[in-house]
């Protein structure tokens, strides 16, 4: 299992006392399992999905209910906490979980056969959702002038379990006696955990009264709206500036309705024309871009690479081949017209010689690190 690249060692498995059952639903069943991607709020009934006592989840999930109810009994034996840390952000710490063994089947499961069919993306969401991404979130707001970026402090651990609830009750329709159930399949510590399988989609379902809300306003304003996963994004023709628009006001109000909290201390707004980033990248003459520093930063390490191979000076941190690889397919792969000049640079590198060089020299290469969470601390 990995998280962002990261491999979390964890083996998944079922315990022998667990058996899984084969799955059978019938023609109407399997009809209400089609994944239907639109920009439409789409769902399906508790009826509709069979999912009237907690028999017939457990059913649906491939187990009995005696095997769903211990594995939610017994959370705490399949998961990890780990402190990701990234040396780009050295003073930055994040807590995720790692879910492995039939924890994280059951999650996939309910994933799949429940959240999935049941309910379509938010059509403002651009985070975790099918043919969407940075990209096409920044491509939003490539018309405007001005844009204002934001995000909600401390996402996922603010989304407390009575909200998710509230979800399947509400929104799902499931009965009270499912709906704990689901609540406690896909919350860890009474919120959703950043690591498990359900909780991004959970959390894009629970904003999209946000979404509803701030997209209504942005409407009537003559605004572009979007969101990546808890950044938001809106752009228009004026300028956004909160000491004299009410914007970011507007969207601490909205938020705080949802019990939610705007983080003022990453609010950004500007022109789009002097760099100022939506999701960390920019728009300028009507295309998407990286941001220059992303680029300064890449030749600065290319050329690190290339002193460091004919034993010159060195400033660091050492990247290994295929890290600096990444970053360039990814510029790429958000503005392809970099393709050409980045790898005629890329290729210029002696690489032998530079991983020669940092072994001589002891280099240790700068790369992100889970460290887990001793049970012991907790």
């Amino acid at each position: 299992m990995s998280w962002h690249g990261v491999s979390l060692g964890i083996q998944s498995g079922f315990p022998k006392h667990c058996k899984r059952l084969p799955l059978r639903l019938g023609a109407a069943g399997e009809a209400n399992l089609i994944c239907r991607q639109s920009n439409q709020h789409v769902v399906t009934s508790a009826p509709a999905l069979g999912l009237h006592r907690p028999r017939h989840l457990a059913r649906i999930l491939g187990v009995t209910e005696e095997c769903l109810i211990a594995i939610i009994e017994s959370r705490d034996a399949y998961i990890r906490e780990y402190v990701l840390l990234d040396p780009a952000k050295p003073g930055k710490q994040r807590i995720v979980f790692g879910v492995d063994g039939m924890l994280r089947a059951v999650q996939k499961t309910f994933y799949r056969r429940v959240l999935i069919p049941a309910l379509s993306p938010s059509p403002h969401s651009h985070g975790g959702v099918r043919n969407r991404s940075i990209k096409t979130n920044a491509m939003t707001h490539v018309d405007s002038m001005f844009v204002l970026s934001c995000d909600i402090d401390n996402f996922y651990p603010s989304i407390h379990n009575r909200q998710v609830y509230r979800f399947f009750t509400e929104v799902l329709n499931l009965p009270a006696e499912v709906s704990r159930l689901c609540t406690q399949l896909t919350t860890y510590r009474h919120h959703l955990a950043l690591g498990l399988v359900t909780s991004p989609f959970i959390a894009d379902q629970i904003l999209k009264p946000v979404d509803d809300r701030l997209a209504t306003a942005c409407s009537s304003a003559g605004l572009c709206f979007s969101r990546f996963v808890d950044d938001i994004s809106i752009s228009g023709p004026f300028n956004c500036d909160p000491n004299t628009c009410g914007l970011a006001r507007t969207i601490a109000s909205i938020l705080q309705c949802h019990g939610f909290k705007l983080n003022r201390r990453k609010l950004e707004f500007g022109r789009l024309a002097d760099g100022t980033p939506i999701t960390k990248l920019r728009v300028r003459n009507g295309r998407v871009d990286v941001q220059a520093s992303y680029i300064d930063k890449l030749m600065h390490q290319l050329d690190d690479a290339r002193s460091l191979a004919e034993g010159g000076s060195f400033v660091g941190p050492y990247y290994l081949r295929d890290q600096i690889a990444s970053r360039i397919r990814f510029v790429c792969w958000v503005n392809p017209r970099r393709r050409a000049a980045l790898m005629r640079s890329f290729h210029s590198v002696p690489w032998s010689r530079v991983r020669s060089e940092a072994l001589r020299r002891g280099l240790v290469v700068a790369k992100k690190r889970l460290v887990p969470v001793e049970r012991s601390q907790l």
